[in-house]
């Protein structure tokens, strides 16, 4: 890739995922994922997946869902997931979220959480992440499935599941 569109790629992805670094700091206790999880809108959806298929490994990426309904920012420590149509609601918004809240997930710093932005990535990117395919930056993976999408930090464990149905966060 050129140097000039190299470099406006990152700059892409970088602004695309500066929106996402508010956390929820929620002391609830979910299913599990520890003392800043919130809960899920489905138990039992999701989790960690087992792989079907080797990820193609990129430095970093934007891509869609087939059904186009979700959109993704890859670095190699976080992604970013942005839906389009969704059935669930998020919990409240944060008191330190100044922006849109809960358009989607992110994997930040290990963590999982809402996205707290005043962008979208809807639209950014024309390429599709099949279903049964996925991609991999840095210890940052996300597989496509007919059911979701699940994005899944290897180094923390931490991650989501994404769908139109129904949201996971582990």
């Amino acid at each position: 890739m050129a140097p000039m569109i190299r470099g406006l790629v990152a700059v892409a992805l970088l602004g695309a995922l500066s929106g996402c670094s508010l956390f929820e700091s929620s002391t609830e206790g979910g299913s599990g994922a520890g003392p800043t999880s919130t809960p899920s809108a489905n138990v039992g959806f999701g989790g960690p997946t087992s792989a079907r298929t080797a990820p193609a490994v990129v430095d970093e990426a934007m891509f869609r869902t087939p059904s186009q309904n979700i959109a993704c920012a890859l670095t190699e420590s976080e992604v970013r997931c942005d839906i389009v149509r969704k059935t669930w609601k998020p919990p409240a918004k944060p008191a330190d979220c100044e922006l849109d809240w809960g358009n989607g997930l992110v994997v930040s710093g290990g963590e999982a959480t809402f996205t707290c932005a005043g962008d979208t990535l809807v639209g950014t990117s024309e390429t599709t992440l099949e279903y049964g395919q996925a991609l991999r930056s840095g210890t940052v993976r996300c597989d496509s499935d007919s059911a979701g999408l699940t994005c899944k930090d290897d180094e923390t464990g931490h991650g989501f599941t994404l769908a139109q149905s129904r949201y996971t966060l582990f």
